[in-house]
């Protein structure tokens, strides 16, 4: 863990030690990724082949990467516990809930004026055809991602959802996973990191070209949504994991250790932040990591992101709350007496839980709204994965006959002063009545 004190190290080495980036790493992957890319593109199915066989899948077939619909319910179905299909329905209950209330305040208009000659303008709100959903794997499962991102594609209007994941060393994917793809899945593909980002981007024999990808993965998977990003939509730039709490001097430490222990057990590059202007509160909570690493199960990653736990002794309520501004994490917890009076301060998160009791996983499994959030930083200027990244705006716009002949004159000025001659033209021959 490393510690900071607001009284002692100044704002500057604080905000540098939170937004630290390895652009040495960085460079290094994007040149790996930019190869894996550039293969799929080039070779299609036969690349895919070749690097699912490298990283994950050493005996893969490209017949067997794919799984359609039918094939996902005949297999997982069939054997699936009825704890289990109650599990993801009541997950999928909140989250569908969540997301109809958001589709709901999505529409299209139209406006249209009430005096003088016609005109309209509006919008048309439309879903995407075909999305792609990226679902980690390696470490850990995930099917809470095929739920907090197919539903609401789902919700959307989206035809066709196509989801990677790359599978384990004999082919196999859980059965949690599978069933929820069951669910919700137009078609599964076993390809996981930058060649399946590429398939789903670029398309290939087998898998389809899509028209947003979403989803978390690890860095590499991130470099491959940068990098193919204008080929296709994406979501954002989602990430390792990150959870900042702010406490204050009622807080629970056993509950600020838990909840950064259960973000940082992801992998190796999750990070936790604690901001908390009471030296006691800090010490107890480095105590309670401590204590409670040994009962988990995941203790060489948890020793290893140990050292990205980061303790900042603030001054002060406000100055905790700016620097999680600064921060801009994924999950913000107020662990604070008064949170919801504490929240028109929180300026830039990913999701924001409000009191002690509402956990980081509370937002990742149960609450309805998705789980797939900015991360580094990027929740500065990005939103969390919704309805709204799979629905494209088309602006509408109608003019009468007269009202272009009243708008023409001022509308070739305006080219005019642009150096377009011809716009300015097309405008006139409107205004001369033609």
């Amino acid at each position: 863990m490393r510690q900071f004190d607001t009284a002692r190290d100044s704002l500057e080495t604080i905000q540098d030690a939170l937004t630290a980036r390895d652009t040495a790493r960085d460079a290094q992957v994007e040149a790996t990724v930019r190869t894996i890319l550039d293969d799929v593109k080039v070779r299609g199915d036969a690349a895919v082949l070749d690097h699912t066989r490298k990283f994950d899948w050493p005996e893969a077939t490209t017949e067997a990467l794919s799984l359609t619909n039918a094939q996902l319910t005949a297999q997982f179905e069939p054997t699936a516990s009825e704890a289990d299909c109650d599990l993801l329905d009541a997950a999928a209950a909140n989250i569908i809930a969540f997301h109809e209330a958001e589709r709901g305040h999505l529409q299209s208009w139209m406006s249209t004026s009430t005096t003088g000659p016609a005109r309209m303008t509006g919008q048309l709100l439309q879903p995407v055809h075909r999305v792609g959903v990226y679902v980690p794997g390696g470490k850990a499962a995930y099917p809470s991602t095929v739920l907090m991102a197919a539903i609401p594609a789902s919700i959307a209007g989206v035809e066709e959802i196509v989801i990677c994941t790359p599978p384990a060393d004999d082919g196999s994917i859980t059965p949690l996973l599978g069933l929820a793809a069951s669910a919700w899945a137009t078609q599964l593909f076993k390809i996981g990191g930058a060649q399946a980002i590429a398939a789903m981007a670029y398309g290939t024999e087998t898998v389809p070209k899509c028209d947003v990808i979403v989803g978390p993965g690890n860095a590499y998977v991130n470099t491959a949504k940068k990098l193919v990003y204008g080929a296709v939509g994406i979501d954002m730039l989602a990430g390792p994991s990150e959870v900042a709490i702010i406490a204050d001097e009622l807080a629970n430490p056993a509950f600020v250790a838990a909840d950064l222990l259960s973000q940082t057990e992801h992998g190796h590059d999750n990070k936790g932040f604690l901001f908390c202007h009471s030296a006691s509160i800090l010490e107890h909570c480095k105590d309670e990591i401590a204590k409670q690493r040994n009962l988990l199960s995941r203790t060489e990653i948890l020793a290893a992101t140990s050292a990205n736990i980061v303790f900042v002794k603030t001054n002060s309520l406000e100055e905790s709350l700016d620097l999680s501004n600064i921060l801009a994490p994924e999950h913000l917890e107020l662990m604070i007496a008064e949170p919801l009076a504490a929240l028109p301060l929180v300026k830039n998160a990913g999701a924001v839980l409000l009191g002690e009791h509402t956990s980081a996983p509370i937002g990742d499994y149960w609450a309805g709204p998705s789980h797939t959030l900015p991360t580094a930083g990027a929740a500065r200027f990005s939103s969390p994965l919704s309805v709204a990244t799979f629905m494209k705006r088309t602006s509408v716009i109608y003019y009468s006959k007269k009202a272009a002949e009243e708008a023409a004159a001022d509308v070739a000025r305006f080219a005019e002063a642009e150096g377009f001659d011809a716009h300015a033209a097309s405008a006139r021959l409107r205004g001369a009545g033609h």
